[in-house]
């Protein structure tokens, strides 16, 4: 096995590369992964999912399998970085193409990571958007601070709360990466 010693470029390959594509591959968050199986099973998904949650900690990973798991294909899916792109513009586009159908699947969903970054005003639009989502959309939002999401946009959300990875669940992680890619953790990183 070769030690690890890669460029940054290499390891963003990895997150990409490994990132998990089912539930049971989720580490680390077994509260969060059992919410979203119990909706799953129940058929009750709702409209509207807030997944909140520090940094790295799974939000986009498992917004990812819940998008697969509900048939929405990846024409369908619509990713919006809350911090980019904050203006009332953004949902007025998200407004207008949320009537269309589905073009690839049985859904469409809108991600809205870092959507504590919207402006006052976009979050406001936003709150409509949520009340009167068509029966074929899923609204999909990630934070690292609710606090910032106005009320009324917290409320029209089911909250999916996920923590901090542990230190055995992320030294668990890094070497199931490690051993798929014929890799040793090299002494001065344990």
């Amino acid at each position: 096995m070769r030690d690890l010693n890669m460029d940054e470029s290499k390891a963003v390959e990895l997150y990409r590369k490994h990132r998990p594509r089912r539930f049971c591959d989720v580490i680390g968050q077994d509260r969060a992964v059992a919410q979203l199986e119990e909706m799953l099973k129940r058929n009750r998904v709702p409209r509207v999912l807030m997944f909140c949650g520090p940094s790295g900690c799974g939000k986009n990973t498992l917004a990812y399998i819940l998008r697969r798991k509900l048939g929405c294909g990846e024409r369908d899916f619509c990713k919006v970085n809350g911090a980019e792109a904050r203006g009332i513009d953004t949902v007025r586009d998200i407004q207008q193409r949320m009537m269309l159908a589905p073009m690839a699947g049985d859904c469409r969903v809108w991600f809205i990571d870092e959507c504590h970054r919207l402006t006052h005003d976009s979050q406001s639009a936003l709150l409509e958007t949520l009340e009167e989502t068509p029966s074929h959309v899923y609204f999909m939002l990630a934070t690292t601070d609710p606090g910032k999401v106005i009320k009324t946009v917290r409320g029209r959300c089911t909250e999916v709360v996920l923590k901090a990875i542990g230190t055995e669940d992320l030294e668990k992680l890094v070497r199931s990466v490690l051993a798929k890619e014929g890799r040793e953790l090299s002494k001065a990183a344990s």
